[in-house]
């Protein structure tokens, strides 16, 4: 495996939800990741083809738990609320007619 190839599989784990560790994105055309699908199951969604979530700023703590820089949590469901989140971008989505998964 490459180092290119390895740097695309790379991801870090938010609360629960799987973004890429180089830039923090659900979905990185740089990196070639796109982890809608495996959030969408992990939450208990059908995975839908909906706009990616965005992570706020956030950093690992010293235990290594990402935690929002606004709250200091590492379980901040202001900011890390991922099923309030997915849900309304679900509803946006099958409204602007995009299929599931």
């Amino acid at each position: 495996m490459s180092d290119d190839t390895a740097a695309s599989t790379a991801t870090i784990e938010v609360n629960d939800a799987l973004f890429c560790s180089t830039h923090q994105k659900e979905v990185c055309t740089q990196c070639d990741f796109d982890g809608r699908e495996e959030n969408d199951g992990f939450f208990g969604f059908t995975p839908w083809d909906r706009e990616p979530l965005e992570l706020p700023t956030a950093s690992p703590n010293k235990d290594g738990a990402w935690q929002c820089k606004k709250h200091g949590s590492a379980e901040c469901s202001q900011c890390f609320g991922w099923k309030k989140q997915i849900t309304k971008l679900q509803v946006k989505a099958k409204k602007a007619g995009k299929k599931a998964l």
